[in-house]
């Protein structure tokens, strides 16, 4: 962990932390909403391919994937790897939800859980390049130089472009759960 906090001077483990649980949930929610493109600055085509498969499958069965009272019990980073190009950690974060599918029109159970909760353990891996922009706390767009919100929306309201975060941020490249 010294070595990244000495190579890259704005990694700081709590923030980091927490923007691995906002993104987990983030993600999540946007199973739940069928609308992908809350996240897609946050994570790879690899993940973003992923979800939109599972999305796909669920929408074609006219089904809902669930996940109610969900949150994040803890997070640990378990491995920090440096590279000549990228910073790559892999993170251990326990979450607990209600996990079940229902029928989009009738809002019926289909599968799963909706009575309590299940604890599942996810791993995460995070990228960030060794030469990321440090863009700070306000984001501007890469293009007009507008203000962007992009825990809202990855994509500038005012002239189209999409943020790309991989230029300056971690994106989280892969995600698997037990």
């Amino acid at each position: 962990m010294n070595e990244l906090i000495e190579l890259d001077h704005t990694f700081s483990e709590s923030k980091f932390k927490t923007k691995v649980d906002n993104i987990f949930v983030m993600l999540h929610i946007s199973l739940m909403t069928n609308d992908l493109t809350r996240v897609d600055h946050f994570i790879s085509d690899n993940v973003y391919n992923k979800f939109q498969e599972r999305l796909d499958r669920l929408n074609k069965n006219n089904q809902i994937q669930m996940f109610d009272e969900l949150n994040v019990k803890s997070t640990e980073i378990i491995n920090i790897e440096i590279t000549d190009k990228e910073f790559i950690i892999t993170v251990k974060l326990i979450s607990r939800y209600m996990d079940y599918i229902i029928d989009k029109d009738s809002k019926k159970l289909i599968s799963g859980n909706n009575n309590s909760r299940v604890e599942k353990e996810n791993i995460l891996t995070f990228i960030k390049q060794r030469d990321a922009v440090d863009s700070g706390y306000v984001r501007k767009c890469p293009s007009c130089g507008a203000n962007m919100n992009i825990n809202h929306s990855g994509k500038c309201e005012y002239c189209g472009t999409i943020y790309n975060t991989e230029d300056y941020d971690w994106v989280l490249t892969d995600i698997t759960t037990k």
